[in-house]
């Protein structure tokens, strides 16, 4: 038999339609097991609903029940946990809950266990953390005494003058009818510096000349060479002083004694002769050892820099007894310090290169101390005494000086400073300069002390000696804020008007043992515009000067002539 090309297609569309019918069959088994499995479970769901409701029905119920919104009955509380209002949880479950919860408790946390064991060996370290972050910064505490200096370095270059004066160490002499040279068709005169007695001439501006430096009024080239000195106007209604008694030369008496036995007295008493006995009482004021008037004062000299503070004072001994005593130097620091520095030399000072630190046993207060012969005298702060403290020995003696002087002054802070009070909490101050009370001077007669009266404010200087016995006290009409500083030289008394401006004056001057003012005014430079201390050194008859933290001094010109008094 013999197939027609009919056939082939016949098989496969029977074939294709078998196919189909299995999957459709396969289908509809698939959809009925999951019917079944899906009535299974939830077959499964309501028995566990039903028993979890109604524990006394059996386990599997063939009809579904209604579930009814009704509270659960007060009996299943053993079965059962109520949280909150409508929750509730059986209690297996709670039950299985804490058990895993205790389980991962005991596990991860270690908290639910029991005693620990033997520790074990430790671990290998960690890596460093990050640096925490910085916390913040606390109070700053009171300042400390100063340390120790450091050795010394290497020395430094040359640098330039940075003084408001040019030619600060060089002492200008104008030489009369200067060359005069023709700068921007205007004349300007060139003054001469003479140099280790070597004339050189600078062509600068025309700079003015320092007083005391310039010829006197009226002189003119060609005349004669002007006077070393210039006499200043002087008036007085004080008698002039007594004229000195010659002394009496009398013709020595030679006798000789017949005996050789006879005593020292027994010859006096026989020839008659009285000898005067030496006075043993207290001391007097004596008379004036050296008169001279301030005539001027040359250009300031800068000799080193404080390594402090831009308040203090800085001094040489005024009568030294020794050539290494001459040569030392000493700085305070402050307005009120109970440590006195010392350097060996000027060197010493210039390169901040210390010997010793006084540590004396009162609080210093002021600028105004000095040293004077081996000793350092000093105003005991809120006290009315003075102190004189011995440098070798470290011996204190301490006097009242007045009991009516102005001593009682602010209070002070754990960091060494003043606290801020009224003028009505305190004593006036001297001078325009706070937290000063007294200011020692030396002269060519001794030693002296300028204070202010606690109620009056008036000037009061006292001439002590070193043993702190004050011989006299005068008041002189002058009030204590009117002026900056003040200093004593030939017994008369000079003060300063300003100590902030460049260009000031001498304005006041005191003659102390003819008890008269003196009229007139000298001219003065502050360099830097910060005075805290003047004093006048007899020794080499120059003034000292302490300008915010420049240690300077000058020399004076004085007028050595008996002034002439006009009688009324």
């Amino acid at each position: 038999m013999v197939a027609t090309p009919e056939e082939p297609s016949l098989t496969r569309w029977t074939l294709s339609r078998r196919l189909i019918v299995a999957g459709e069959i396969g289908n509809v088994f698939l959809i009925g097991v999951l019917y079944l499995h899906a009535y299974i479970w939830l077959n499964t769901l309501h028995c566990e609903i039903s028993s979890f409701k109604n524990p006394t029905s059996p386990p599997l119920s063939p009809a579904r029940v209604k579930r009814e919104n009704k509270k659960m009955p007060v009996d299943l509380e053993d079965y059962t946990i109520i949280i909150g209002q409508d929750t509730i949880i059986p209690r297996n479950v709670l039950d299985r809950s804490c058990s895993q919860v205790h389980q991962y408790c005991s596990e991860k946390s270690q908290r639910l266990t029991g005693f620990p064991g033997v520790r074990g060996s430790p671990g290998d370290q960690g890596p460093v953390g990050p640096p925490g972050r910085r916390g913040p910064m606390g109070i700053v505490g009171p300042i400390g005494l100063v340390g120790e200096h450091g050795i010394l370095g290497e020395p430094g270059r040359d640098g330039k003058c940075n003084c408001p004066f040019p030619d600060l160490y060089v002492q200008r002499v104008p030489i009369p009818g200067p060359p005069v040279i023709k700068i921007e068709e205007k004349m300007v005169p060139v003054p001469v510096v003479v140099v280790k007695e070597i004339e050189v001439t600078k062509f600068v501006p025309f700079e003015p000349t320092p007083p005391g430096f310039g010829p006197p009024d009226g002189w003119a080239p060609g005349m004669p060479k002007p006077g070393r000195t210039r006499k200043l106007p002087r008036y007085s209604t004080v008698r002039p002083p007594p004229t000195p008694k010659r002394k009496t030369t009398q013709s020595p008496i030679h006798v000789v004694p017949t005996e050789k036995n006879i005593t020292m007295d027994d010859w006096n008493a026989e020839m008659n002769i009285s000898t005067p006995k030496p006075y043993m009482g207290p001391p007097t004021l004596g008379y004036n050892r050296k008169e001279c008037i301030l005539a001027a004062v040359g250009i300031p000299v800068l000799h080193a820099e404080s390594q402090y503070g831009r308040v203090g004072s800085w001094m040489r001994d005024a009568l030294p007894n020794s050539m290494k005593t001459a040569k030392r130097r000493w700085v305070t620091d402050g307005f009120a310090s109970p440590v006195l520095y010392e350097y060996e030399d000027e060197r010493q000072l210039l390169d901040k290169v210390q010997k010793i630190k006084y540590y004396v046993d009162y609080l210093a207060s002021g600028t105004g101390n000095v040293v004077y012969n081996g000793s350092y005298y000093y105003h005991k702060h809120g006290t009315t005494s003075l102190v004189r403290y011995e440098l070798e020995t470290g011996v204190q003696v301490e006097a009242e000086l007045d009991p009516e002087m102005s001593h009682i002054d602010c209070g002070r802070l754990p960091d060494h400073t003043f606290e801020e009070c009224n003028a009505t909490d305190r004593h006036v101050w001297l001078y325009d300069r706070p937290h000063n009370y007294v200011d020692f001077a030396v002269d060519e007669n001794g030693l002296w002390a300028i204070y202010a009266g606690a109620d009056s404010e008036t000037m009061r200087m006292a001439k002590i000696e070193p043993s702190l016995f004050v011989v006299n006290i005068w008041n002189v009409e002058v009030n204590t804020t009117e002026i900056a500083d003040s200093f004593i030289m030939c017994g008369v008394w000079y003060g300063l008007k300003s100590a902030n401006n460049l260009q000031t004056q001498i304005t006041h001057a005191y003659d102390l043992f003819r008890n008269d003012t003196i009229p007139g005014q000298v001219e003065w430079y502050n360099p830097y515009q910060g005075l805290t201390m003047l004093h006048y050194n007899p020794l080499d008859a120059r003034l000292y000067f302490f300008d915010n933290s420049s240690l300077l001094s000058v020399n004076v010109r004085i007028e050595e002539d008996l002034p002439e008094y006009i009688d009324d």
